[in-house]
């Protein structure tokens, strides 16, 4: 039996309650993944905006509280940003250009905007105490996160592996 690399892209766009407001995407990843069927493969999540993250982590009120804390030595409020300086600036700009320089800093330290999980027997491959999550890092706006997630399909005879389970302990 040949297996056939399949590819299935998926959506979602969400709102941010404030800045640096963490969003919780693992059901949309778990949702994602379900619907495209793909048995053994990956699933990329990626964020189509330069101004928040995307990272897998503990989902924890103090490591987040500790990260925020850490990123506001490294990266400070109400300090210059090039960026922000319209004066000089003359690249990318757009009417009603916001001051978000602090949020572009913020977004090259946290890692980007993308993140591969690997997939088997139907489902995604966190470790146990492993979230997705976006941070968003400037004012709050609708962001779009893709999911592709490429691989094989089930074969048509049942497979003797077993399937595995996520084990959702947040809830």
């Amino acid at each position: 039996m040949s297996e056939r690399l399949t590819v299935k892209t998926a959506s979602v766009s969400v709102l941010a309650p404030h800045r640096l407001a963490f969003i919780d995407l693992t059901p949309e990843l778990d949702r994602a993944v379900s619907g495209s069927e793909i048995e053994d493969g990956f699933c990329v999540a990626f964020c189509r905006h330069t101004t928040c993250g995307l990272m897998i982590n503990e989902w924890e009120e103090g490591a987040q509280e500790d990260l925020l804390k850490r990123l506001d030595v490294l990266v400070p409020d109400g300090i210059y940003y090039a960026h922000d300086d319209l004066r000089v600036r003359t690249q990318n700009l757009v009417e009603d250009e916001r001051a978000n320089g602090r949020a572009h800093v913020l977004q090259m330290i946290v890692g980007g905007n993308s993140q591969v999980v690997p997939v088997a027997a139907g489902i995604p491959l966190l470790g146990r105490w492993q979230r997705l999550f976006l941070l968003e890092l400037d004012e709050p706006k609708e962001r779009t996160i893709l999911f592709q997630t490429i691989g094989a399909r089930a074969a048509s005879e049942p497979s003797n592996l077993p399937r595995l389970e996520r084990c959702d302990l947040t809830r």
